[in-house]
């Protein structure tokens, strides 16, 4: 793929730990062309911001024409916007460009001094945001911009989604919190994204977190996996800060992503920090069955499959008990037999876990699930669903669709080996993954040489010729 371009438009921080210079350093890092259009040349210190130095309306607009001359821009982000005049130049640039536009809404400094006038607040509001794709104000930013002491995050948002504002993602440092929170909200969805908060003093953090949004956003990313992935690059470069100075510095690097730095998600500010304890199992769950009869489950288990799902659809409350019922007494201490869904069923009959989507995990009671003692499996297909399947602490993460699949419409692209072999090492030891659709023998080989510990497929099994057959060329494989 050819390195997308993104326009940087803010102001020069001649320390070089905020503004443009961490705009730079961010994109250029995210394998972006960095194109920097300043709108002034600020006089700031760790005292605080003096002076904004702000371009004349000619200087910027010819700084503008030669940027974009010989570039096509995938992206922009707006930072610093010094007054009214170079305001309304920028309403005119991200008019002319129909790409992702982050606005970091810089009001002032974090430092002290000299702050935004109210003017280039209220066009903000009235011109600019019905252009943006997403704005990152921080907690006083948003109080600011709407004016209000108290705030009441999702209303807040909502009052801005009514400019015309596609989405936002407010910055929650500045809370009274063990926990660096954001709250982001595009009017469909909405959810907390949350993670330790640490104990660092790094200047230009809305700067990178707006910017590696951008970038991600450039690279083509679903906007909240760009908001997970750029959460976990801010945590790793505010945990690697070097000491320079008064400050520690961002450390920006693209090195693979860890799983102490990817952030933890959910939808309910109550459940930040809520730890869950669901009980352990094997590391390597093997080749899993996913199958839609108890009459499955008993011609399996024979053929040494030691991992198994029932996953029953469109069939009465009734039917369903029953077939959960049978496949239990099929199953011998040995045998890892999850409930696809269906967690009250599971808990009554003393299933071994249970397997849930994310539509279910949002509506599932995961304390009685937990006081059960049953097993929890989540399906992720984003590094989103991830995040929130983090924040539950489950038994096993499955990833999917790995290849095209006919057993289920998924709005999801495939996968692929590589992600599969990244989420292999992503989550080590700490969480067995399970790799699942379109998996048939061929491919259970080749994912078998990325280290991950089971496969789960449906036709492979349920539609061969010779059932048997192909179930001990699985398990001799997986072997």
């Amino acid at each position: 793929m050819s390195k997308p371009a993104i326009l940087l438009i803010g102001g020069l921080d001649p320390q070089g730990c905020a503004g443009i210079a961490a705009d730079i350093q961010t994109a250029s890092t995210h394998n972006c062309h960095a194109v920097p259009l300043l709108t002034c040349l600020t006089e700031q210190t760790s005292q605080g911001l003096t002076a904004l130095g702000s371009l004349s309306v000619e200087q910027f607009m010819a700084q503008y024409q030669a940027a974009v001359a010989d570039f096509d821009i995938a992206a922009i982000k707006i930072g610093l916007i010094p007054n009214l005049a170079i305001a309304q130049c920028i309403e005119q640039i991200v008019s002319q460009h129909d790409v992702p536009i982050v606005l970091d809404p810089v009001l002032a400094s974090t430092s002290g001094g000299v702050s935004i006038e109210d003017d280039v607040q209220q066009f903000i509001l009235q011109k600019l945001l019905s252009k943006v794709t997403l704005l990152t104000p921080n907690l006083p930013e948003l109080s600011q911009l709407l004016n209000i002491a108290e705030l009441e995050l999702e209303i807040a948002t909502l009052n801005l989604l009514t400019t015309g504002l596609k989405a936002c993602l407010v910055k929650g440092g500045h809370a009274d919190s063990a926990w660096a929170s954001d709250y982001f909200n595009d009017g469909d969805n909405q959810f907390h994204c949350y993670q330790d908060k640490l104990a660092k003093n790094v200047r230009g953090t809305g700067c990178v977190l707006a910017t590696s949004i951008a970038s991600q956003l450039a690279h083509g990313q679903d906007i909240r996996d760009a908001i997970v992935l750029s959460k976990a690059y801010l945590n790793k470069g505010i945990r690697l800060a070097d000491d320079l100075g008064c400050y520690q510095v961002f450390k920006h690097s693209m090195a693979e992503l860890e799983l102490i730095d990817l952030p933890k998600l959910c939808y309910d500010a109550e459940l930040i920090g809520k730890q869950f304890h669901f009980p352990s199992c094997p590391q390597r769950l093997g080749i899993y069955p996913v199958v839609d009869s108890s009459d499955w489950i008993a011609k399996l288990l024979p053929e040494n499959i030691k991992t198994i799902q029932l996953r029953i659809k469109d069939v009465t409350a009734e039917l369903r008990q029953q077939e959960i019922n049978k496949a239990v007494s099929y199953c011998d201490d040995d045998t890892a037999f999850f409930v696809n869904d269906y967690w009250q069923m599971a808990i009554e009959e003393n299933a071994y876990g249970v397997h849930l989507g994310q539509e279910d995990l949002h509506d599932a009671n995961l304390i009685e699930i937990e006081q059960a003692g049953l097993r929890l499996g989540i399906s992720t297909h984003s590094y989103w669903e991830l995040a929130r399947a983090l924040a539950v602490n489950p038994s096993y993460i499955a990833l999917g669709p790995i290849f095209e699949t006919t057993s289920k419409q998924m709005p999801f692209s495939p996968q692929g080996i590589d992600r599969v072999k990244l989420w292999t090492k992503l989550l080590g030891e700490q969480y067995p993954l399970v790799a699942i659709g379109g998996i048939d023998q061929q491919r259970a080989e080749q994912l078998k040489q990325t280290g991950v510990g089971s496969v789960a497929m449906i036709s492979a099994i349920t539609k061969a010729d010779d059932y048997q057959q192909a179930t001990q060329q699985l398990v001799n494989c997986w072997q």
